[in-house]
C-alpha cells in the first residue's frame, strides 16, 4: 500500500510544486515535500508529529543517536526537540518523497481517554523518536486526509474523524505508550514538555536543572534523568541548541550581525557563541551569514517548513 500513498503524493505535488519541494496542505499540519537530491544536513526543530516517507530515505540525528527510517516506514517524534536532519537516498528518477503531520494533543487525549484498559498500549515509554513500519490500518487513514487536500472545503467536517483514526492506530502501534503518556496529565513527558515549552519561551535568560525540574514537578536527578531519557541529551545541552538555532535564523532570515545575534539568544561571550556555532553547524556565524546574503535560496531551503525558527 505504500505504493499508493506514494502515487497519492506525487500526483499533489506534480501540481503544486517543481521537482523540489515543500507544500503546506490546507490540512492542518500536513505538510508534503519531494527532492531529488540528497539535502546536506539541516538543524532544526521537530515537534510531535509523524513523519512518512514513501520513497527515500532520511537520517535524523538527536544528539549522539541516529534513527534512519526508509519508504514504507513513519518517525513517530513524542518529544519536541533538536534534531539534525538529512535526506540520504534521492535521486532524479527515484526523488525522496514523504510528508509530515503534526499531532493533535486534544485528538489523542480523547481517545485515550476512551481505551479500556490502557494496559495493552505497546512499547516502552522513553525516547521520544520511535520508527514503525506503515501498515495497511495506517495507510487507509493517511490516503483519506490526502484526499482531504483535493477537497478542501470538506476539512472541517472531516478532519477531526481522521485524526482519530490515525491516534487510534498510534495507539496501537510500537509508539503506542510514548504517544498515550504525551498527553496524559499524569505523564511524565507531558511533565517535561512543560518544561521544554518554558524553555522554548526563555531560552535566551539563565536557567538551572532545579528551576526547570521545580516546574516539571519533579526533583533535580529524576528530571534530569527522564529528559535525557526522552531527549537523549541534558536539559542544558537543549537550551544550547535552541539558542543556536535561533542565533541562525535570526542571521540568514533577519540579517542580523553574528555578535548581536549572540548576545539576542543569551550568550553573554560572543567568542564562546563563535565557537559553539561553528561546531554545530560547521562554519563561523559571520562566514554563515556573508553566505546568506550571496546565496538566500540555498539557506532558505536549511530553514524551509518552519521547523528551524523558535516560536
Amino acid at each position: 500500500m505504500t505504493s499508493e500513498l506514494h502515487a497519492a503524493i506525487t500526483r499533489i505535488l506534480d501540481v503544486k510544486i517543481g521537482p523540489d519541494g515543500f507544500y503546506a496542505t490546507p490540512v492542518p499540519g500536513l505538510t508534503l515535500m519531494r527532492s531529488t537530491l540528497g539535502l546536506p544536513p539541516q538543524h532544526m526543530q521537530y515537534r510531535p508529529k509523524i513523519c512518512f516517507v514513501t520513497q527515500g530515505a532520511k537520517s535524523i540525528l538527536v544528539a549522539d543517536r541516529t534513527v534512519i527510517y526508509r519508504a514504507g516506514q513513519t518517525l513517530v517524534v513524542t518529544v519536541e526537540v533538536p534534531v539534525v536532519s538529512q535526506i540520504v537516498e534521492a535521486s532524479p528518477d527515484h526523488p525522496f518523497t514523504g510528508a509530515t503531520l503534526e499531532l493533535d494533543p486534544e485528538i489523542i487525549l480523547d481517545v485515550v481517554t476512551r481505551l479500556e484498559p490502557m494496559s495493552h498500549l505497546q512499547g516502552p515509554a522513553g525516547f521520544g523518536l520511535v520508527v514503525d513500519d506503515l501498515d495497511a490500518q495506517m495507510t487507509g487513514s493517511l490516503l483519506r486526509l490526502l484526499d482531504l487536500v483535493r477537497h478542501p472545503q470538506a476539512v472541517d467536517i472531516l478532519y477531526p474523524a481522521i485524526m482519530r483514526e490515525i491516534s487510534y492506530w498510534l495507539l496501537m502501534a510500537p509508539a503506542g505508550r510514548n504517544v498515550a503518556r504525551m498527553v496524559l496529565p499524569e505523564g511524565q513527558p507531558l511533565r517535561i514538555a512543560a518544561a521544554i515549552a518554558y524553555m522554548r519561551d526563555h531560552f535566551d535568560r539563565p536557567m538551572s536543572v532545579a528551576e526547570l525540574a521545580g516546574r516539571a514537578g519533579m526533583s533535580p536527578s529524576t528530571f534530569h534523568q527522564h529528559f535525557r531519557a526522552l531527549t537523549s541529551m541534558s536539559p542544558l545541552q537543549y537550551q544550547k541548541q535552541l539558542r543556536l538555532l535561533e542565533a541562525r535564523r535570526l542571521m540568514v532570515t533577519e540579517g542580523v550581525k553574528a555578535g548581536v545575534a549572540a548576545l539576542t539568544v543569551g550568550y553573554e561571550s560572543v567568542s564562546q557563541f563563535s565557537r559553539e556555532y561553528s561546531r554545530m553547524f560547521g562554519a563561523p556565524p559571520r562566514r554563515e551569514a556573508q553566505h546568506a546574503k550571496t546565496d538566500p535560496a540555498r539557506f532558505a531551503a536549511l530553514l524551509d517548513g518552519g521547523s528551524a525558527a523558535i516560536h
